[in-house]
């Protein structure tokens, strides 16, 4: 589409990601093109219809849809746009927009961190982004005009996009702010991945293509740090979904990239078609299991843990999948590769799923125990027990099951002057038959596709 490319209410206090990334600036002086040029395409990704979260089967009712949300969601990104821009130009301090609204910075207020006197060292003058910063507000004024509207149309959506995409495709700021995109494509790869494509793997086709794989799934993950941080500073969730439908697009192309290209080399080994069969297939029912179910109807939410929970789901399982995609697909030509050389979080949330599947074991064993028989030392165990959970790897879950535990929990304690009531044994009964299917979940996480859980023995890390 491009050739570059409403806060919901506070209802509750939101915790943190569980993710431990370093909370490094998206927008420091040396990224701020390369985050202008990411908003950017994720809005022209955003403007294509098939990139949404709609349930498969129900793409009829796009016509009678009303995208007012969508609209604002887009309202949000150029703002965003424009005020990286005119950052990197010095017409404005870090916080400030040339749009004299509240809703320019409650849409994407955390990312701004650099200090205003930082260039953006790319090479485009003054002029064009000016003129690029032009183009922006031009198109956000529209999208006002067109919100006082009591319906926003599919042709009105479309047409903007479309006018957008016009506006913006001779841009010269545009047009080097794609081509720094491409460039740095090839310098997202870890320097290990290259050397294994130039060393390990025959024929040189074959490690051609597996260097595009290996650049792809890095510029996943890139644009869902994006997403991260929203997540960790509590910023306005649905501003992610450009991202995420930019995400959507991108990985299709993976896919077909895989399948098109990787895949129909003559004399490929039976292992590596396997592996790479099986890539294609996780990240396609991830993709599915996102933009079909998880995100479906974000836009239009009001509930912000309802938002939270969808998009840290989102998140963490397509982080997941491609993060295991390139440890998987590594280790094809390198058994010995250490994926916490790759992924700086990769070891921590190793160790911490260790240690909740640990606990979640632990857990299980003690309740069951109380439900044979409320013996008041079995009782007290249990309180303490919970405790410890409670204060320990109750975090490392999705905020979901944070959730859904936390209740259960509060109940159970609520008991506490009635140790021996059958309101306690019923609770119990429940818990215990929850945790077992929350640990079937944990023990699916991919961080753990290498550890098998042994219920003979303690769980260590």
């Amino acid at each position: 589409m491009f050739s570059a490319s409403t806060a919901s209410p506070k209802e509750k206090e939101l915790p943190p990601s569980n993710t431990q990334e370093a909370n490094l600036p998206l927008s420091s002086g040396s990224d701020r093109p390369r985050e202008i040029s990411t908003w950017m395409r994720g809005l022209g990704s955003f403007f294509k219809l098939h990139n949404h979260p709609f349930p498969e089967g129900r793409q009829g009712h796009l016509a009678t849809h009303d995208w007012s949300n969508e609209l604002r969601i887009v309202r949000g990104t150029l703002l965003r746009c424009s005020q990286l821009v005119l950052q990197s130009i010095h017409l404005q301090k870090t916080k400030d927009t040339i749009f004299d609204e509240k809703d320019a910075t409650s849409a994407f207020g955390g990312l701004a961190t650099s200090a205003p006197s930082q260039g953006v060292g790319t090479g485009v003058n003054d002029a064009s982004l000016t003129e690029l910063a032009a183009t922006l507000g031009d198109a956000c004024f529209l999208c006002k005009s067109l919100l006082e509207l009591r319906h926003v149309s599919l042709h009105a959506f479309t047409n903007l996009g479309e006018d957008l995409d016009r506006n913006l495709g001779g841009l010269e700021s545009t047009n080097i702010l794609a081509q720094l995109s491409n460039r740095r494509q090839w310098l997202n790869i870890p320097v290990e991945l290259l050397d294994l494509t130039r060393k390990n793997i025959k024929p040189a086709t074959l490690a051609a293509d597996i260097r595009l794989v290996f650049s792809s799934l890095f510029k996943l993950i890139e644009y869902l740090r994006y997403v991260e941080t929203f997540l960790r500073e509590d910023q306005s969730l649905k501003q992610t979904l450009p991202i995420f439908t930019l995400v959507h697009e991108e990985g299709r192309s993976l896919v077909e990239l895989i399948e098109n290209r990787a895949l129909r080399i003559e004399g490929l080994e039976k292992n590596i078609v396997e592996a790479l069969d099986s890539m294609n297939y996780a990240i396609r029912m991830e993709l599915r299991k996102v933009f079909g179910h998880e995100l479906v109807a974000l836009s239009s939410l009001s509930d912000a843990s309802a938002i939270y929970v969808k998009v840290e789901n989102s998140h963490g399982l397509l982080r997941d999948s491609c993060q295991q995609s390139v440890i998987g697909l590594a280790r094809l030509f390198d058994p010995q590769l250490d994926a916490a050389r790759l992924f700086d979080t990769f070891q921590t949330k190793l160790e911490q799923s260790l240690r909740l599947r640990r606990d979640l074991w632990t857990l299980i064993e003690v309740v069951r125990r109380c439900e044979d028989g409320l013996a008041p030392e079995a009782i007290a165990g249990l309180f303490g027990t919970l405790a410890d959970f409670r204060e320990g790897s109750l975090r490392y879950l999705m905020f979901k099951d944070w959730e859904t535990s936390e209740r259960i929990i509060e109940e159970i304690e609520a008991t506490k002057a009635t140790k021996g009531s059958p309101d306690l044994a019923s609770v119990l009964h429940r818990f215990a038959a929850y945790l077992e299917a929350l640990l079937s979940q944990v023990n699916m996480r991919a961080v753990l596709a290498n550890h098998p859980f042994e219920t003979s023995a303690p769980q260590g890390l």
